[in-house]
């Protein structure tokens, strides 16, 4: 019925991750170097903090620290399971916009979804085109539904900065979208087909508006009601 994807499907989307991260990985080993020396001191204090306001007061060092060498660790910051030091380490890693785009995508956890989706939260929000086949993966194989709204929520504007044959595949991903189980996954992939119609190939526009005509006949009232508000937007913006 809907998108969600059988649990057998969670192996192929780990060996995904993992040659997206090994390839990444590989790609950048030749211009590792040694983390500079705040960095690794604060890399130390990370691994010895015991308590939530130690490891915030980690993360936002290492964010107002700036050095990229520190993006890994903001990553890893992800997966301590205490939302607070989750959202700050988001913060943080987007203060360094499409710098992050590439730690991210070598960093992906494949087996701590909580982890996962806060990855794809940033993907999303810095919107860079090389996120998208993560993203696009995501949507398919992901079973989770936090990784799989964070993923839709952000498809439209990242496929919008690649070919058209991307944006065509985007569109059909995010039209599936609207028959998943979740309902946090329909209302992000409304959002993400407004951006793929406003910031995306002209030729899609037509196609976007029925995918909304869709979505007004959901049975849950927030769906049909971010539909209109789409509408509105787009009729807004010719």
């Amino acid at each position: 019925m809907g998108l969600s994807p059988p649990i057998g499907s969670l192996g192929c989307f780990v060996s995904f991750l993992l040659t997206l991260a090994s390839g990444l990985s590989m790609s950048s080993s030749s211009a590792a170097q040694v983390l500079p020396a705040a960095v690794a001191q604060l890399a130390a204090e990370l691994e010895q903090a015991t308590s939530a306001e130690e490891l915030l007061r980690v993360v936002r060092a290492l964010g107002s620290l700036g050095h990229v060498e520190g993006i890994p660790l903001l990553i890893r910051a992800f997966g301590f399971n205490r939302p607070a030091v989750g959202e700050a380490a988001l913060e943080e890693v987007l203060r360094f916009g499409e710098a992050a785009v590439g730690p991210l995508l070598a960093n992906i956890d494949g087996f701590d979804y909580g982890a996962r989706a806060y990855s794809v939260r940033a993907l999303a929000r810095i919107g860079h085109g090389d996120a998208y086949p993560f993203l696009a993966e995501a949507i398919v194989a992901d079973f989770a539904p936090s990784v799989r709204r964070a993923a839709a929520r952000g498809l439209g504007q990242v496929a919008a900065r690649r070919p058209l044959s991307d944006q065509e595949r985007a569109l059909h991903l995010l039209r599936q979208c609207l028959g998943d189980a979740d309902w946090g996954v329909r209302y992000a992939a409304v959002g993400s087909l407004t951006d793929l119609a406003r910031l995306g190939e002209a030729s899609l526009r037509s196609a976007v508006e029925a995918a909304l005509q869709m979505a007004l006949q959901d049975a849950d009232p927030l769906i049909p009601l971010r539909a209109r508000l789409s509408q509105q937007e787009l009729a807004a913006d010719p």
